[in-house]
C-alpha cells in the first residue's frame, strides 16, 4: 500500500518564517524595553543609595571634605557593582556611564555640599529620572539637578562643575532645577525634561550627563 506524502511547499515555509521573524523583532524590542526600564530603576536607585550612604558617612563632620570616588569605594558606599577594583576610581552606573562624587560649594563653605554626576544616559531614560520625585522641600537634602545632553567624552565631569562650582547661587532653568522655584522646580516637569535630556537637533542619538547636588 502506498502512502502519499506531501511536505510543506515553498511559500508555506516563507510564510512560517516570516511569522517567526515578526515574533522575534517583537520580542527583542520588548526586552530591550524592559531592560532599558530595569537599568533606569537601577541608576535611581544607585544615586539614592549612594547619597544616603555619604550622608550617614559624614554625619559626624562638619563638611564633605576629602570625600571622593577613591573614599566612597574603600568605606563601602558603593555599591560592589558599581566598581571594578577597590584601589581603583572608577565608578559606573547601570548604563556603564561613569560616576563622579566629590564636595561641592555652599554659602560660607567650599565643601558644605557635595554633587554625585554621571553620564551615558539615554535620553528616554533621562526623562524617566528627571521627572521622579527626588525631593523637593529642604529636609530632602537636594539643593539642585542639572541635566545636558553629553558634549564629548567626559559629560559627567562637566555635569559635576556645573553643580560643585556654584556656592552662591544657582540659576534655574529647564535643565536645571531647583526646589521650590515655581518654574523650573523639582521633580522636573515633563516640558523642562524633554528640553533638558534632548539636543537642539531631534533626531539625534545622544546620551545624557545628571549632575545631583545635597546638603
Amino acid at each position: 500500500m502506498r502512502v502519499n506524502e506531501q511536505g510543506r511547499s515553498m511559500i508555506e515555509m516563507l510564510g512560517v518564517l516570516a511569522i517567526v521573524g515578526v515574533l522575534s523583532v517583537g520580542g527583542i524590542a520588548g526586552y530591550s524595553k524592559a531592560m532599558n526600564k530595569f537599568k533606569t530603576n537601577k541608576v535611581i536607585d544607585q544615586i539614592n543609595m549612594i547619597s544616603t550612604n555619604i550622608r550617614t558617612l559624614y554625619s559626624s563632620q562638619r563638611n564633605y571634605h576629602g570625600l571622593s570616588n577613591s573614599i566612597a569605594i574603600t568605606t563601602g558606599i558603593i555599591p560592589a557593582e558599581m566598581y571594578a577594583t577597590i584601589s581603583g576610581s572608577v565608578i559606573t552606573n547601570a548604563f556603564g556611564g561613569r560616576v563622579k562624587i566629590g564636595p561641592s560649594a555652599t554659602v560660607g563653605d567650599s565643601e558644605g555640599a557635595y554633587t554625585i554626576a554621571t553620564d551615558g544616559i539615554p535620553a528616554s531614560s533621562c526623562i524617566s529620572i528627571l521627572t521622579t520625585d527626588w525631593g523637593g522641600d529642604s529636609g530632602s537634602g537636594v539643593v539642585a539637578i542639572y541635566a545636558h545632553p553629553e558634549d564629548g567624552e567626559d559629560g559627567y565631569e562637566n555635569a559635576y562643575s556645573m553643580l560643585s562650582e556654584a556656592g552662591q547661587s544657582l540659576t534655574a532653568a529647564a535643565n536645571l532645577a531647583v526646589p521650590g522655584d515655581d518654574t523650573y522646580g523639582l521633580p522636573f516637569s515633563i516640558v523642562n525634561a524633554n528640553t533638558a535630556c534632548y539636543p537642539t537637533t531631534r533626531g539625534q542619538k545622544v546620551d545624557v550627563a545628571i549632575a545631583w547636588k545635597f546638603m
